[in-house]
């Protein structure tokens, strides 16, 4: 009876801890749903800036009607000729541009640069469609910053940071399960090897496989080399939470890491297509940060990366800053318990 009884408390144990566990099943689906599914359900536009070329006395009319049509989803603004729009798009500081045509049956022209944005591209043109239609002329589709071969609906950054993402954080996460009282020398040489082997990974694959990331031999390594910086970020702050919160650290990370950043990124949707608190979170977070510099370096040259640099390395020195205390701490306390240790071991040999 005896011995039956511990069987059942043992099943009894087993099922409470079974239980517990499952409780990250069940936090991953509702938070996947919150964040991700409610973030990317109903892409619409916000603030984009689209051009109208021609001289402000002649497309004034044609100005006034597509603001009151797009209202806070469309910032309509004038543009003197098609080689300042052409350009402004390029450099991104027009979504897109509208050409009006002054012949009948000459199609109009909307401007603009796919490598900024498909989902942003393809809302523009269809705002303007309406515009050409009213004037009873077809649309032709001039793309500045065309997207990779490989490419054709702007899924590469976005699965390229995924990876990057998840693979870093896994890696920490690995290395604190197998050998959590592995020592920093070897840790962190670990953790930075990782980071620059799974991005070299992400493009052999992508890039050389399928043709996703195009670009010269400097713009790969440049556009891996932000990859890998980044995965090693993904890398201290998930050692930082395992060293300030231990397995709550589990749930914490796939939050902070995985739902809110993936949400937030603005890769294939853009800042400009997110909801409101995600736009918020896109324009301070480390992930959106690097994909707007991936972004500039693969279509755009690497123009317009500075600011995005600043922050990148604005999260890097936190994350580190902050992870040099608890571990400072971790460590000093073990120092202390193993010199204890050794203490008692002298003092019962002396005796």
């Amino acid at each position: 009876m005896t011995e039956f009884a511990a069987v059942r408390d043992e099943q009894q144990a087993q099922t409470r801890l079974a239980l517990g566990a499952l409780l990250l099943p069940v936090f991953f689906a509702a938070m996947f749903a919150l964040c991700i599914i409610g973030a990317y359900h109903a892409p619409h536009p916000n603030n984009i800036k689209v051009g109208v070329v021609g001289p402000a006395a002649l497309t004034g009319s044609l100005r006034a009607g597509l603001e009151k049509a797009g209202g806070s989803a469309f910032d309509i603004r004038q543009v003197a000729t098609v080689a300042e729009a052409t350009h402004d798009v390029r450099r991104r500081d027009l979504d897109a541009a509208y050409v009006p045509t002054a012949i009948p049956k000459q199609p109009a022209t909307v401007i603009v640069a796919s490598g900024a944005g498909r989902l942003v591209a393809k809302a523009s043109e269809d705002f303007v469609r309406g515009a050409s239609a009213a004037q009873a002329a077809q649309l032709a589709v001039r793309d500045v910053r065309p997207l990779a071969a490989g490419d054709a609906i702007g899924l590469g950054v976005f699965m390229f940071m995924i990876v990057c993402t998840i693979a870093g954080y896994l890696g920490v996460t690995v290395l604190e399960t197998v050998a959590p009282d592995l020592a920093p020398s070897r840790r962190y040489p670990m953790i930075v090897g990782m980071g620059v082997l799974l991005p070299t990974i992400v493009y052999l694959i992508g890039g050389l496989g399928f043709g996703v990331y195009p670009g010269s031999v400097g713009t790969v390594l440049a556009f891996i080399g932000v990859g890998a910086l980044y995965t090693v970020v993904v890398g201290l702050v998930t050692r930082l939470l395992q060293a300030l919160m231990g397995p709550l650290s589990l749930f914490v990370s796939f939050t902070v890491l995985i739902f809110l950043n993936i949400a937030s990124l603005g890769a294939t949707y853009t800042e400009t297509m997110l909801p409101g608190f995600w736009r918020f979170f896109n324009h301070v977070w480390i992930g959106a940060s690097t994909v707007d510099i991936e972004r500039s370096i693969l279509y755009f040259g690497g123009q317009g990366v500075g600011t995005d640099l600043l922050r990148f390395f604005a999260w890097t020195a936190v994350a580190g800053a902050l992870l040099l205390l608890p571990l400072s701490r971790k460590f000093g306390r073990q120092r202390e318990h193993a010199g204890d240790a050794i203490a008692a071991t002298s003092a019962r040999a002396a005796v």
